[in-house]
């Protein structure tokens, strides 16, 4: 069990991924969870980092219901056009 910053937590593995990173995977008390996962997504990534493990869950979710990759997303442009009050212009 390692004490880290006031936490308790038991550390369970480890792994590097395909861009060459270490991950350890971490057990924490329920009560703790909130603030280690605020610390590891916010103090211990960077935003590129961030989108990437995004993007990896992503596509590991997506495989395991038979999709080979990431969908392609498309832009929608909608043009809105407000409704005239009448009168509503010279109170």
């Amino acid at each position: 069990m390692v004490l880290l910053g006031g936490l308790s937590m038991v550390e369970r593995g480890s792994a590097i991924d395909k861009h060459g990173r270490m991950w350890k995977a971490k057990v924490v008390p329920l009560a703790e969870a909130e603030e280690e996962d605020f610390r590891f997504w916010f103090e211990d990534l960077s935003p590129e980092d961030r989108v990437n493990s995004v993007d990896s869950c992503l596509i590991g979710c997506l495989k395991t219901r038979g999709m080979d990759g990431t969908p392609r997303l498309r832009r929608v442009f909608r043009i809105i056009k407000r409704k005239r009050k009448i009168g509503a212009r010279h109170r």
